[in-house]
């Protein structure tokens, strides 16, 4: 009985250490197994990474890659690795983007318009305004522009204005008004398509409206009568003539005849030339009309006068005073003077 348990405990060691023979070999050959090789490339860098790891996470850990939240990956972090993959990682750079007139600098690994504004969530409608356009690639520090648009029909009560109607009066004096009937405001019920950009009204059309109440007009007479002060009191005035003015005299001088011509102090209305009659054109003021001429550089008016007479030289709009005495003449000059024209 002694010799087959010592051949039994031979074999149980021998058979152990064949075990673990097998076990060293096995777990030599699984381990060459699950090693893998994958290659990370980083732009114009090249990491190799070897080892047991089943996720890409892993290999891009072992390789000590640093990666943005935002950088994207060929490959799903989460995704298995295969022995001899290549995992190319895309760096993400920075863009502006503009939404409701807010500018915000991002990080994106994404080219396109579109795919920036679904990585950050920003929804876009159909009316807004997006540029550049959504198919659009942008570069590093360009700006994506979000204009969001929004329309509104909105129904509102609103004041009809009165119009005033204005009258002109011959009888009342110019610069005076007289309300001869008040107006009032009428209202209505207007639609409006209102078209907003971030917020911002930038459109308004009118749909329709409905007049609750007409408004009235208001009258008002408005005076056109032109008076003058005199010392002969306020008188009524038809127009009021800016005009150059100088003197004449009834001598040869003036008027090239002598006391002997028969025409000699006759005006062209065939009065006798006197203080108070003019020269005029009658084109501009008709002969026979009654003036009142006021000077405009601070010296004594003229005064009251008829247009009798007219001038070779007397053209548009000029006058010539009938002065007595040739020293009057001499001393009046070249004048600037308002000619009132007397109704």
């Amino acid at each position: 009985m002694e010799i087959p348990f010592r051949s039994m405990k031979f074999l149980t060691k021998r058979n152990f250490m064949i075990l673990i023979s097998v076990l060293v070999i096995s777990f030599f050959y699984a381990s060459h197994a699950l090693t893998k090789e994958v290659v990370i490339k980083d732009g114009d860098k090249e990491v190799k990474v070897e080892g047991i790891f089943f996720h890409v996470e892993d290999a891009v850990r072992k390789g000590k890659v640093a990666l943005h939240p935002h950088d994207q990956l060929s490959e799903p972090l989460k995704g298995k690795v295969k022995n001899g993959m290549i995992i190319a990682i895309k760096r993400a750079y920075p863009v502006n983007i503009q939404v409701d007139r807010k500018l915000k600098e991002i990080m994106t690994a994404n080219e396109k318009v579109k795919d920036i504004l679904d990585e950050y969530h920003i929804s876009v409608g159909e009316k807004d305004i997006i540029s550049p356009a959504l198919d659009a690639s942008v570069k590093k520090y360009e700006t994506i522009k979000v204009v969001k648009v929004e329309e509104k029909v909105i129904t509102k009560k609103e004041t009809i204005p009165y119009q005033s109607v204005i009258k002109y009066n011959d009888k009342l004096e110019e610069g005076k008004t007289k309300i001869i009937k008040k107006g009032k405001n009428g209202s209505r019920e207007a639609k409006y398509k209102v078209v907003y950009e971030d917020g911002i009204i930038v459109s308004k059309e009118l749909l329709e409206e409905n007049i609750l109440t007409e408004a009235e007009d208001a009258v008002i007479e408005k005076g056109t009568a032109m008076y003058i002060a005199t010392a002969r009191g306020k008188l009524r005035v038809k127009k009021v003539i800016k005009m150059t003015a100088t003197a004449y005299d009834a001598t040869f001088e003036s008027c090239g005849k002598h006391p002997s011509h028969p025409e000699y102090g006759i005006t062209r209305s065939g009065t006798r030339v006197r203080p108070g009659v003019v020269a005029v054109d009658p084109r501009v003021i008709p002969l026979g009309t009654k003036l009142y001429v006021k000077a405009l550089d601070g010296s004594k008016d003229y005064g009251f006068a008829s247009a009798e007479d007219t001038g070779g030289a007397i053209k548009g709009k000029r006058i010539d005073l009938y002065f007595e005495s040739p020293r009057d003449v001499a001393r009046y000059g070249k004048r600037k003077v308002l000619v009132y024209v007397l109704d």
